[in-house]
């Protein structure tokens, strides 16, 4: 009966499926014809060697009905088992349907894909499979130092005060999970219809929102300063958090034209092309500051410089919103134009107001090497690092705006327009441009506070890599403009000028501020060992409440005491400076690294929106050390 089975199984067109079905967990889509055929060669062959070690042990007469022979071993079931279990050993994969598969990337991760309800054959379309999961992680383990070496409020140009009790100001040291997130990744239906969720939780917590005004808060009132103080925070405070960092929809678009390589028709050997066009709804990365585009996990320091916290567009906390990506010209070109709901930073919607904002940008890559494996240009990549080490010189050049109309306080709260920082900032956290321009001191009733304004930031960059070699150099401005005051203000702003006394704001001019970071790095030994070192720089009148220190004074409808008008009052410029030094190991690319870095602040930084995740205290001149184990799959 053996025999027979042996007979028929290459008699039969049944060994082509056997074939077929053996060398499937080894196929993958889209393999050519020629690739086929080979393969089942090379199974016919492996089943040929089956066959011969049956026939060693089988009994040839066994399948006529003749006696058998005492003297030759037998074969039973088990042994069968046994042979079968062998060659799967040997053969690791050997049975898998080919269109299900499964494995890891360093660039993708845990993946599994599978074709619509796989029936155990080839997966025959040339396109991707239309279902996959990929499952990454990542995680940041830190220890941050900060000592604040000025006793200065770098605002009033005084003598800062910690609280009644003491002068001091508080330093910062702390071991953190400054990051750890997982990631679920894929495509579904179509292999064009992409998905992406990233839950992101960490031991820093999260600032809680406290008494943050909305219309039915409070019946009749106009008050945009119901809280004392800045609403974010305000002691309320999520300890250990997981929250939801990324969650989009995508759908890649692969538009083909005239260009060179591009369609079915083109000569033999021609490398096709053809660009992506990207519809993208949800929760995403926006087009603004570099640093965040290329991704914290694949920082060349620590964190991000004080210039990319003060002018960024979501304290890297992602926005909601629609947006359209274009890669184009060989993947040199990437572009992308969203709609946000504004000022963004892990806000709750009914927190925020009903104006949306506008993100958009570009760059464009020059040089590069050729890849003939991939046979695609090797570019700048995804990192400012050169850890893949540039044989030829490779530039990326861009910029990108952020325009933030913002609506009133008095009846959205102060959530969006609470991003907004000044420089100089006061100490131990900085100054929100709505804490400064807060109303009368003595009488906050909120008719003389700032109700509503608007944020124009723009960026420049220009990056580089050659042969280990990397620098970037980002360039920031904006303009604050548009204040207006609720109805009951007849547009008078009141701030409170180094003394406390009241003092107006000349609202009719707009506020200006800029900055720069310049950052490069080398690596001692290509791909391992890397130094660098990073300056960054903010300059702005957007805080410069005491002018040239003359005044003369008048009065305001609504407010009993006279009111200052300070001469000069922001227009003079001031600025803060950060330097810093690094040394980076990579073990795996960015896949797993450790990094130290060393960074001095001075004349007030007023990043505040950049404290948790960087460890400076904002307006607190002082020093930081950083050291960083990242571990991503």
């Amino acid at each position: 009966m053996l025999r027979n089975w042996i007979h028929k199984l290459h008699k039969y067109p049944l060994a082509i499926c056997v074939a077929l079905f053996l060398q499937a967990g080894v196929s993958r889509a889209g393999e050519n014809e020629a690739l086929l055929r080979s393969l089942i060669e090379q199974q016919q062959k492996q089943i040929d060697e089956l066959k011969q070690r049956l026939d060693a042990v089988g009994d040839p007469a066994a399948d006529q009905g003749a006696a058998i022979d005492p003297a030759k071993p037998q074969i039973d079931d088990a042994a069968v088992k046994k042979i079968v279990a062998d060659y799967l050993k040997d053969n690791p994969g050997a049975g898998m349907p080919p269109s299900v598969q499964t494995g890891y990337s360093p660039a993708g991760g845990f993946f599994i894909r599978s074709a619509p309800e796989p029936n155990y054959v080839k997966w025959e379309d040339e396109s991707r499979i239309p279902f996959e999961l990929r499952i990454r992680g990542r995680m940041q383990l830190d220890y941050y130092g900060y000592k604040v070496t000025d006793t200065t409020n770098h605002q009033t140009n005084r003598r800062a005060v910690q609280n009644a009790n003491t002068v001091s100001q508080a330093d910062f040291s702390q071991l953190e999970v400054k990051a750890a997130r997982l990631i679920f990744e894929g495509t579904a239906f179509d292999p064009n219809l992409r998905y992406h969720i990233q839950l992101d939780g960490s031991t820093r917590g999260i600032g809680g929102f406290q008494n943050n005004k909305v219309l039915t808060a409070v019946a009749g009132s106009t008050d945009p300063n119901t809280a004392a103080a800045s609403p974010i925070g305000g002691g309320v405070l999520a300890d250990h958090t997981v929250r939801i960092f990324d969650a989009f929809i995508a759908y890649d678009f692969h538009p083909c034209s005239s260009e060179k390589g591009c369609g079915p028709d083109c000569p033999e050997g021609t490398v096709k092309y053809a660009p992506t066009v990207t519809v993208m709804v949800g929760k995403q990365q926006p087009f603004f500051s570099f640093e965040e585009i290329m991704g914290r996990f694949n920082q060349q320091m620590v964190e991000y410089g004080m210039a990319e916290f003060f002018f960024d567009a979501d304290d890297n906390n992602q926005v909601t919103g629609a947006s359209v990506q274009l890669k184009a010209l060989e993947d040199r070109l990437f572009a992308q134009a969203i709609i946000s709901n504004g000022n963004d930073s892990q806000f709750p919607n009914l927190q925020m107001d009903n104006i949306p904002g506008f993100i958009g940008g570009f760059w464009y890559d020059f040089g590069g090497s050729w890849n003939e494996q991939r046979k695609r240009w090797d570019l700048y990549g995804d990192s400012i690092a050169d850890v893949d080490y540039s044989c030829n010189p490779v530039v990326r050049v861009g910029g990108s705006t952020n325009i933030v109309p913002m609506g009133r306080r008095s009846l959205y709260g102060d959530l969006e327009q609470s991003r907004v920082y000044v420089v100089p900032g006061g100490p131990q956290g900085g100054t929100r441009l709505i804490n400064m321009l807060n109303g009368d001191a003595l009488a906050p009733g909120g008719s003389h506070a700032v109700d509503e304004f608007d944020s124009y930031t723009y960026e420049a960059f220009l990056g580089g890599k050659y042969r280990g070699f990397s620098f970037v150099n980002d360039w920031f401005f904006r303009n604050l403009n548009n204040f207006r005051t609720t109805p009951n203000g007849l547009g008078n702003i009141i701030y409170q000028d180094a003394t406390g006394a009241n003092a107006l704001f000349p609202r009719s001019r707009g506020l200006f501020d800029y900055g720069m970071e310049l950052m490069s790095g080398y690596f001692l030994v290509p791909k391992k060992w890397e130094v660098v070192a990073r300056w960054s720089w903010v300059r702005g009148n957007s805080g410069d409440i005491n002018g040239n220190g003359t005044f003369h004074t008048m009065t305001i409808p609504g407010v009993a005491a006279p009111v200052r008008v300070v001469n000069s009052a922001f227009q003079n410029f001031h600025e803060a400076r950060e330097y810093g030094i690094g040394l980076n190991y990579y073990f795996k690319r960015q896949l797993l690294k450790w990094q130290t870095d060393f960074s001095i602040y001075d004349g007030g930084n007023p990043a505040g929106g950049g404290q948790s995740l960087a460890g400076f205290i904002p307006g607190s001149d002082g020093w930081l050390i950083r050291t960083q184990i990242q571990l991503a799959f």
